[in-house]
């Protein structure tokens, strides 16, 4: 992987902390995954996403969207 991008966030606002993360691993094509880990007070959920040239084939939250653009946009 050339590109990687991480960002915390608070999924929900009762949830103390940026317990969650987003995080894209490219390579120097834009292909690579997308791993969301949402914590939640009850249960966690993580979801793992392709990346073919930059683009998802799945829906992308909007942290997903961020990382993956700043993970895009980072020079290797």
């Amino acid at each position: 992987m050339q590109k990687v991008s991480i960002i915390r966030y608070k999924a929900f606002e009762d949830i103390g902390s940026d317990l969650s993360y987003s995080i894209a691993m490219l390579d120097g094509k834009n292909n690579g995954i997308l791993i969301t880990s949402i914590y939640g007070r009850n249960e966690s959920t993580t979801y793992a996403k392709p990346i073919d040239n930059g683009i998802s084939r799945y829906d992308l939250s909007e942290e997903e969207e961020k990382v993956l653009h700043q993970a895009i946009n980072t020079e290797h």
